[in-house]
């Protein structure tokens, strides 16, 4: 009864877990629209930001990042199913 329990519990969390990840990919996305309306005129003389070539490298950055952690919770998902998670 106990390991089923946790189990069903490790299960739940590995699902929100993935559902995160497509959450921020979701969002991530988004951002693409808010780069493209990037207007470098409108920052003259005022606060200094990031280029939109500075902007596109960083979602890539973050992209690739978010897809290292599916990949390596996809290759764990096993062990993190069938175990109580630690925090």
């Amino acid at each position: 009864m106990q390991i089923a329990a946790l189990n069903r519990r490790a299960q739940e969390r590995y699902a929100t877990f993935v559902n995160n990840l497509d959450l921020v990919a979701e969002v991530l996305v988004e951002v693409d629209k808010l780069i493209d309306c990037y207007d470098e005129d409108a920052m003259a003389g005022s606060w200094t930001i990031a280029t939109q070539d500075e902007l596109k490298a960083l979602r890539t950055k973050a992209f690739d990042e978010l897809d290292r952690l599916r990949q390596l919770g996809k290759k764990h998902e096993a062990e993190l199913v069938s175990r109580d998670w630690r925090f």
